[in-house]
C-alpha cells in the first residue's frame, strides 16, 4: 500500500434498509389482525386443555364408580366361581386404566406448568372487594366563617 491514504468505498452499505420501526410484523401484514389471530390461537388452546382435563376426570369417575360397582358384586356371596373370575379380571383392567389416568393427569400438568405465560392466564384475581361510598341526599355545609373572615375573603 503505498503512503496516501484511501477514502472509504461506501458503496457496499448503499443497499442496506436502515428502519427505526421496532415493530414485530412484516410492514404487508395489518398488526391488529395478526394479534387477533394469535389471540384466537390461544384461546383455542385453552378451549381444548379445558376440554381435555374435564373429559380425563369424566372418564376417571366412571371408572371409579365400575370399580365400587365390581368390589360389591364381588363382596356379596351370591356370586359363582365364574362370575367371579370375570369380575377379578375386569377388576385388573380397571386398576390399569386407573394408572394410565394418573399418567395422562401428570402429563397434563406437565404441559401445563411448561405452557408460556400470556396475557390471558399470566395472573389470577385471588379475592375480589370492591367498596362503593353511598351518596348521601344533603350536601355537606360549607364551614361557618366568622365577620372578620368573610371580610377578609372578599
Amino acid at each position: 500500500m503505498n503512503g496516501a491514504l484511501m477514502p472509504l468505498d461506501y458503496s457496499k452499505w448503499k443497499k442496506i434498509e436502515v428502519s427505526d420501526d421496532e415493530d414485530d410484523t412484516h410492514p404487508n401484514i395489518h398488526t391488529p389482525s395478526l394479534f387477533r389471530w394469535r389471540h384466537q390461537a390461544r384461546l383455542e388452546r385453552m378451549a381444548e386443555a379445558k376440554e381435555q382435563r374435564e373429559k380425563l376426570s369424566e372418564e376417571r369417575l366412571i371408572n371409579e364408580r365400575r370399580v365400587q360397582d365390581i368390589d360389591e358384586k364381588l363382596k356379596s356371596l351370591s356370586v359363582d366361581d365364574k362370575e367371579r373370575m370375570k369380575l377379578e379380571l375386569e377388576m385388573n383392567e380397571l386398576k390399569k386404566q386407573e394408572e394410565e389416568f394418573l399418567k395422562k393427569e401428570k402429563e397434563l400438568e406437565d404441559n401445563e406448568q411448561k405452557a408460556p405465560w400470556n396475557i390471558d392466564t399470566i395472573g389470577h384475581e385471588k379475592f375480589s372487594s370492591s367498596r362503593v361510598n353511598k351518596i348521601s341526599d344533603q350536601k355537606a355545609e360549607p364551614p361557618k366563617l366568622s365577620e372578620e373572615e368573610e371580610n377578609a375573603r372578599m
